[in-house]
């Protein structure tokens, strides 16, 4: 009995661990599938995780700090894309000033306001769910209904992608403009506008992943909070092959190693805690070496697209 509280404690922990990861991989799913990379996203996350907080704190409510933390991430998207689809810039380049930029304007933000007084601000962050009153049934109650809202939006955002990017038209083109973007051209569409989209999506759902991080799981920011995460969302986007509902799967996977590490620590307070702490990102590096082998990314991922015309 004690082994299966533990496995889910490990679980439910390792799915909320897992949740900002797998937001903004679903966001860079979109824009790597479209043929941007999106290197800058762990800056987007922290904007995100401090215009979340600031907001709540103002409004009382984090669903407005969730909306505005959305929508400065879909201003960043744009920024990206500005840079990479209509000036053509180098996109790896571009993402990389986007994460200092993001790092800059969410620590200078904090030490503005939210830092000002000097003591720690109440957040009033969202609280998990009890789910057709099932949270409280041993082993699965905590997994599967005893979850932040957030997490059960994260895995229909990416069902729903999966079905957009498999079924619709709209889909179609998203893939079109990351591997044909003549094609697609040659076809009537806008390739520039779907990536443009793409891009904002991309910095929206990274912002959400922030904001889950900051509201939901943590209660406040602390400056470069996300701890590579962006990064780690990067390579759930190679690992799953550019499958939404494969990132977020890849994403569980880093979360419960995270919540492993976590308990790992308390029971072996001899060894250095740093061991633990890098067991996450050394799983990402392994799992992103083993994935890319033979694995097809789209074929115009990375690359300015210029009409013939």
């Amino acid at each position: 009995m004690d082994e299966a509280l533990f496995l889910s404690g490990l679980l439910a922990a390792g799915i909320r661990l897992a949740t900002p990861i797998a937001l903004a991989a679903i966001g860079e799913t979109i824009s790597q599938r479209a043929g941007v990379i999106n290197v800058g996203i762990e800056g987007i996350m922290l904007v995100g995780a401090f215009v979340a907080v600031l907001v709540t704190v103002s409004s009382g409510s984090p669903w407005a700090g969730l909306a505005a933390a959305i929508l400065s991430g879909a201003a960043m998207g744009a920024i990206h894309a500005v840079f990479t689809v209509r000036l053509k810039a180098e996109q790896i380049v571009s993402g990389i000033a986007l994460l200092f930029l993001g790092i800059g304007l969410s620590g200078y933000g904090f030490r503005l306001t939210l830092a000002q007084g000097g003591t720690a601000v109440q957040v009033p962050g969202f609280r998990e769910l009890d789910l057709f009153g099932l949270a409280g049934v041993p082993i699965v109650g905590p997994i599967l209904f005893g979850q932040h809202a957030l997490v059960y939006l994260a895995v229909i955002g990416a069902a729903l992608l999966a079905f957009m990017l498999s079924s619709t038209r709209l889909g179609l083109m998203i893939k079109a403009a990351g591997d044909y973007p003549q094609a697609l051209d040659a076809a009537g569409g806008a390739v520039d506008r779907v990536r443009f989209l793409c891009v904002m999506a991309s910095g929206a759902f990274a912002a959400a992943g922030g904001a889950f991080l900051s509201t939901a799981q943590l209660w406040g920011f602390v400056e470069n909070m996300t701890a590579g995460r962006g990064f780690l969302a990067i390579s759930c986007v190679v690992f799953a092959r550019w499958n939404p509902l494969g990132a977020i799967v890849a994403a569980l996977g880093f979360g419960i190693a995270d919540a492993l590490q976590i308990r790992m620590q308390a029971g072996y307070p001899g060894v250095p805690y740093q061991f633990f702490v890098i067991a996450p990102y050394v799983v990402a590096i392994v799992s992103l070496a083993l994935a890319s082998r033979g694995s097809r990314m789209p074929a115009a991922l990375g690359t300015a697209f210029s009409p013939q015309r």
